[in-house]
């Protein structure tokens, strides 16, 4: 029987140092830190509930890649299965709920769906709903401010879903069917909806795509549904223009969940002064994430800072937040392997390549500074930079 827990608590240790090396805090900043960061109602923008590892997935993974399935069924099926790995085995379970009140996080944006298709969003929908119903003294599913605020009271971590992408048809023949399940989600729970991911939709243009041709005339009909049903407008991944026009329309705060200041780096996936601007001029938020490749050079948890620095500086620390668009990924099981030199259709989705990549891979994020299970260093770390403690408490939560 396969149990990672050791290891899982080695890598969340060895993380924490990693931290503290990198932000070198004096120990009056290091208790201030952590004691603002147990006190307020710290919120990730946007993330992933842990996933972790148990012997029936390990299991599942090899019957599918020794039958031959083909990498794109092999991610997903290990993937969907791995999403609720936590709730059908006790020691996943304890790695689960370890990594979960590693972070010290109240509340929490999951994305729950990537937008592909309604079928597909309802499926991976259903995984966190199981594991927000069988983790209930951990977790709970939220909608709202004042729920987020009854669950942290209550000990428990307030979920808040996402998707990365509307729930259009495509059909253009009918504007009623194109935009019917808007609603349907907010039903479900959602309350942050991408408008675009890197590509082109129906929508919008994506920030990978050249034309930058902003928002369609669908796009501005499903930005003024989603204000009238009470889904937030979310921009990270879209273009410069999709994400201006929509600061046009939208009569609502809108937000740039996970993204980074263009001016730090330039990058596709970083935020123009203009865009963050106009997201501000909203009444809206911008989360920093903590993606190495996407901050800078040999990006660190102060790189992260400086991107935090940049845009709390443009637009102020009302508009400013931390969306680390990760999460905790219990260690991979020793003998474990895929298809060699497989091409997986989700990089071509997201137009995740070389040359919208260029800086190299880095395990800052998974075993480093940046670590979503190092949350209370990154209050920390805001303790360094000197921020008050009230825009500590703005910016965290």
């Amino acid at each position: 029987m396969m149990d990672n827990s050791k290891s899982a608590y080695e890598a969340i240790r060895t993380a924490w140092g990693r931290g503290l090396n990198v932000l070198k805090p004096t120990q009056a900043q290091l208790e201030h830190g952590l004691e603002l960061h147990s006190r307020v109602l710290a919120c990730d923008t946007f993330g992933f509930l842990p996933s972790v590892w148990t012997q029936e997935v390990a299991d599942l993974w090899k019957e599918l890649r020794d039958g031959g399935v083909g990498a794109r069924e092999l991610d997903w099926r290990s993937s969907m299965a791995r999403g609720v790995a936590g709730s059908r085995d006790p020691k996943a379970a304890e790695e689960f709920t370890a990594a979960v009140r590693a972070t010290g996080l109240k509340c929490m944006v999951q994305t729950v769906a990537e937008g592909k298709s309604r079928e597909e969003d309802i499926k991976r929908m259903a995984t966190s709903a199981q594991m927000c119903r069988v983790f209930r003294k951990t977790l709970a599913h939220v909608g709202s401010s004042a729920e987020a605020y009854e669950a942290a009271a209550q000990g428990r971590v307030g979920v808040i879903w996402s998707i990365n992408g509307p729930p259009i048809a495509g059909k253009l023949v009918d504007p009623d069917e194109e935009l019917s399940f808007v609603e349907t989600w907010y039903q479900l729970g959602v309350r942050l909806m991408h408008l675009t991911y890197n590509r082109r939709n129906f929508i919008g243009d994506g920030c990978a795509e050249p034309a930058n041709g902003g928002l369609s005339e669908l796009g501005r009909d499903l930005v003024r549904k989603m204000n009238q049903v009470g889904i937030i407008v979310d921009t990270p991944h879209s273009g410069i223009q999709t994400t201006l026009d929509a600061a046009k329309v939208s009569e609502k705060p809108m937000m740039a969940s996970h993204t980074g200041a263009r001016a730090v780096l330039n990058h596709m996936r970083c935020k123009t002064d203009e865009e963050l601007k106009a997201i501000a001029a909203t009444d809206g938020l911008v989360g920093v994430y903590v993606l190495p490749n996407m901050l800078g050079p040999n990006a660190n948890l102060n790189t992260m800072l400086d991107h935090v620095g940049y845009i709390a500086k443009l637009i102020g620390t009302d508009h400013v937040a931390i969306g680390t668009d990760t999460t905790y990924q219990g260690p991979w099981p020793q003998g474990l392997s895929g298809y060699p030199n497989a091409r997986y259709k989700s990089a071509w989705w997201g137009n995740w390549n070389a040359t919208n990549h260029p800086l190299p891979h880095s395990d800052e994020a998974a075993l480093g500074s940046l670590a979503w299970t190092n949350w209370p260093l990154y209050s920390v770390g805001l303790v360094t930079r000197g921020y008050s403690d009230g825009d500590i408490e703005k910016i965290l939560g």
